[in-house]
């Protein structure tokens, strides 16, 4: 236990960003932003980056969330118990239950997109080989993005345009529908693959505009009904850590867009509350008159009861409640 508080004191420090799974209500899960406000023990408390959380999300007392976090030896992943969730203040106390290790992207960061995406065949078979490729690949994409610098060469400037050229006809790839996650991604395609075989995987990105080269290595194939397509899986042998957060913010990205067009059932759209609040409110004041209404006329009876006038209060009374009753209606 000892070894695994040093874990959490050394990679949870105050003003430490950590990326939490928010689960989602029918499954899956929404990847929010927190900042380390204080760690005691196992006892960490969080700040949340969003004033409020979509609406289909399900902070649980007792239910256990995967956190994530940069580390020197790249994403670093942890679990931890929900104990106290202070709404007002945008808080999270969560009591940490495992040993801070490498992060494996959970399928909660999932979710169908449609983008544009090629899907090749690596030239090798070979991981280390399909690696140098892979690497070479990301430095032509930093390179593109760079500006010429004054008196650069004329070979360094026809080399970047080349580059640059090369890389539009990946911007304009044709959509492919992608159940894409953090960890991999499942498409419908025509060309069918091995499994084990490493493909490259070239996903453009537009807000803001990014191309992320990606090695994918195939775990599952499945021919379709058409007779023409195969689901094809993929998980990520070959990615930048940078890449994957991006991939992972594009998924929430996508999920809110998602949510904001088609809120989950049951739930009542802003528009549709000030109307319950009016209803509320008559029916309020409607038993608030009912209350006054049968205290007078109870009065009443006791009067005319006295007075020998007990029948004709009674059809009084009597009436004022089928009227009220029907009006209700």
């Amino acid at each position: 236990m000892t070894e695994q508080l040093e874990q959490y004191a050394a990679h949870f420090q105050e003003g430490g960003r950590v990326r939490v799974g928010v689960p989602l209500q029918g499954g899956g899960a929404f990847a929010e932003w927190g900042v380390v406000a204080s760690l005691d023990h196992d006892l960490l408390q969080l700040y949340l980056s969003r004033d409020q959380l979509p609406e289909q999300a399900r902070l649980e007392l007792g239910r256990t969330l995967d956190l994530a976090l940069k580390g020197k030896e790249g994403t670093l992943g942890c679990r931890g118990v929900l104990v106290a969730d202070d709404k007002l203040d945008h808080r999270l106390l969560l009591r940490l239950v495992e040993d801070v290790g490498p992060f494996e992207p959970r399928e909660y960061f999932r979710q169908d997109v449609y983008v544009p995406l090629i899907c090749r065949r690596t030239i090798s078979q070979f991981p280390e080989e399909v690696r140098l490729r892979w690497e070479e690949s990301r430095r032509e994409i930093e390179f593109a993005a760079q500006e010429p610098e004054p008196g650069e060469l004329e070979e360094v400037t026809d080399s970047r345009e080349e580059i640059r050229a090369r890389l539009e006809k990946r911007m304009v790839a044709h959509p492919v529908a992608a159940n894409l996650s953090g960890g991999g991604v499942r498409l419908n395609i025509a060309e069918r693959f091995k499994e084990g075989e490493l493909v490259e995987l070239s996903f453009y990105l537009p807000h803001p505009s990014k191309i992320i080269e990606v090695i994918g290595e195939v775990v599952q194939v499945k021919a379709l009904p058409d007779g023409v397509r195969f689901s094809t899986a993929l998980r990520y042998r070959f990615i930048d850590e940078a890449d994957r957060d991006r991939l992972i913010g594009y998924i929430s990205a996508e999920q809110l867009h998602q949510m904001s067009q088609h809120g989950p059932r049951g739930v009542l759209s802003p528009l549709e509350r000030p109307s319950i609040l009016r209803r509320r409110l008559q029916i309020a004041i409607a038993l608030t008159l009912l209350a006054g209404f049968l205290g007078c006329q109870a009065r009443a009876i006791l009067v005319a009861k006295e007075r020998g006038e007990k029948w004709e209060i009674q059809r009084v009374f009597d009436q004022g409640i089928f009227e009220f009753l029907r009006r209700q209606r």
